[in-house]
């Protein structure tokens, strides 16, 4: 049966993102779904727009509320509805991470194969620990965003980023953080289409979300290293493999690599991530599980 490969998105994102992939993979045969995880997608305020500062930084947020059970929730119920047509290989991006880890902890029945583009897969500890490991210390995307933060996320319980009221020495700075091979032009259209809002994970228990030996670590799962990556240094992206082989090492990750930055594939290298997936639907398509 032909697999539906589901795409999530990561921090600051939106489906988006995936728009340049799913092209690849329709022109492969592929069936894919793209979501847009809860409070993103809707467009942005007219104060971030025009960049009424005053009025921006005083908003409420829709990301407030939106819990990891809400995210979690979200995948859950793409998965349902999409594996009435066959097998569902999930893809997560970053962030996405989360709540596709969680979403195999609580439906490995019908998950045929998880897949992690960079993408955070906590194991060992909950995950707003990593980013205080020695592995992260290399990052650079916390360094180029904290000019930018807007508010005190602890206090508001929402991370605001002004990703339009970036300076050119800033926007630098963001794009060897986040995508260094772009051009400024090819990055100024990223920062236009950037989530200012983002759920504050870092802390507290509700967000203490772990893989799970006895379901997410019966599905097959694929790490696809990105070598270039200075949001998620490879140290990182080595870690979580490095945990997740070690919870479940009867089934541990199938590693690809893809040359570039923590999101520059989603412009440069479409084609080369559609091609590891298009390998990786044989085995699913095949009903694997």
């Amino acid at each position: 049966m032909i697999p539906t490969f589901v795409f999530v998105h990561g921090s600051g994102s939106s489906a988006h993102a995936w728009s340049a992939t799913q092209r690849e993979m329709a022109a492969r045969g592929h069936r894919t779904l793209a979501l847009d995880l809860p409070g993103r997608g809707a467009g942005f305020t007219q104060a971030y727009y025009e960049q009424d500062l005053e009025t921006f930084a005083a908003e409420p947020s829709a990301l407030s509320e939106v819990t990891l059970d809400d995210l979690t929730g979200q995948v859950v119920d793409t998965v349902q509805r999409v594996r009435h047509h066959g097998p569902v290989i999930l893809v997560a991006h970053s962030f996405g991470g989360l709540p596709v880890t969680a979403a195999a902890n609580a439906i490995p029945e019908l998950i045929d194969h998880v897949v992690y583009v960079a993408a955070q897969c906590p194991v060992e500890r909950h995950p707003g620990e990593y980013p205080l490991l020695p592995a992260w210390s290399s990052a650079a995307l916390f360094t180029a965003t904290a000019p930018l933060m807007v508010g005190d996320p602890a206090r508001q319980g929402f991370i605001r980023i002004n990703w339009r009221g970036a300076d050119r020495a800033q926007r630098a700075a963001l794009r060897d953080a986040i995508s260094g091979e772009l051009t400024e032009e090819q990055f100024l259209q990223v920062v236009v289409t950037s989530q200012p809002d983002e759920v504050f994970w870092l802390t507290g228990p509700e967000w203490d979300l772990r893989a799970d030996k006895d379901s997410w670590g019966r599905i097959p799962h694929t790490f696809v290293k990105l070598t270039e990556d200075r949001s998620m240094p490879i140290a990182v992206q080595e870690l979580y493999v490095a945990e997740g082989d070690a919870l479940t090492p009867d089934n541990p990750f199938d590693v690809r690599e893809l040359e570039s930055s923590h999101a520059g594939f989603f412009r440069r290298k479409p084609a080369e991530l559609a091609g590891i997936l298009d390998d990786l639907s044989v085995g699913a398509g095949a009903g694997s599980r």
